[in-house]
């Protein structure tokens, strides 16, 4: 990371002996110092407007489409604060981390050696990253996509409503929150889109307390 120019290092419960004893040379240390130490994914990409997922693809089950890398760079959208999230040594990304991303992305590997070392996988992609300079300009016409912070607001508004209503199946609400994460990933709503679906939660959740005083009488 700091060979290629960046800096904000959070890590994902990191295995702890590893992390206190973790060293590196020169810019490398100060980068080590100021890293950031969360406990979950959701944690790591708070407050990022874009997030982007390196994975194999063997474990993914998102319909999100698996990108090359190289590609992705050069259609990344302007914004403040984008996330690129590696998933552990051993395991790679969970289907739950996938659920969170934009985007998913892949390094153009041999088909029999699809993994790469963690440490490599980052190398080669803060140096394409590099390569590119700064984010392209948006598209005059594009209109503006809510960030994934605002997507968990408003799974927050409505997942309480849908169990209330039986919507959810007992036993499977891990899955079935992914699977609504992954939907508001795919429809790529605006600022405008998540105001409206906030409001209509809280008229949901307006009628549904209205009924049930009126049930307690």
């Amino acid at each position: 990371m700091a060979n290629f120019g960046l800096e904000d290092l959070v890590a994902v419960a990191p295995f702890g002996d590893a992390w206190q004893v973790a060293r590196s040379a020169r810019a490398g240390a100060a980068l080590l110092a100021r890293a950031r130490r969360v406990e979950t994914a959701a944690e790591a990409i708070e407050g990022c407007d874009y997030v982007v997922g390196t994975t194999a693809g063997t474990a993914r089950t998102p319909e999100l489409p698996l990108e090359d890398w190289r590609a992705v760079i050069a259609t990344l959208p302007a914004c403040q604060r984008l996330a690129l999230l590696f998933g552990s040594e051993r395991t790679g990304l969970s289907q739950d981390d996938m659920s969170r991303c934009d985007r998913l992305v892949r390094l153009p590997t041999v088909a029999g050696a699809p993994s790469m070392n963690l440490g490599q996988a980052v190398a080669v992609c803060a140096y394409q990253w590099a390569m590119t300079g700064q984010f392209p300009p948006p598209a005059a016409d594009a209109p503006p996509v809510i960030s994934p912070d605002a997507r968990e607001r408003i799974l927050a508004a409505w997942y309480p409503l849908l169990v209330e209503l039986g919507a959810v199946k007992p036993g499977h609400e891990t899955s079935q929150t992914r699977v609504l994460r992954e939907m508001l990933v795919r429809w790529r709503l605006t600022p405008v889109e998540e105001r409206r679906l906030l409001g209509v939660a809280r008229q949901v959740r307006h009628v549904l307390e209205e009924r049930k005083a009126h049930a307690g009488r």
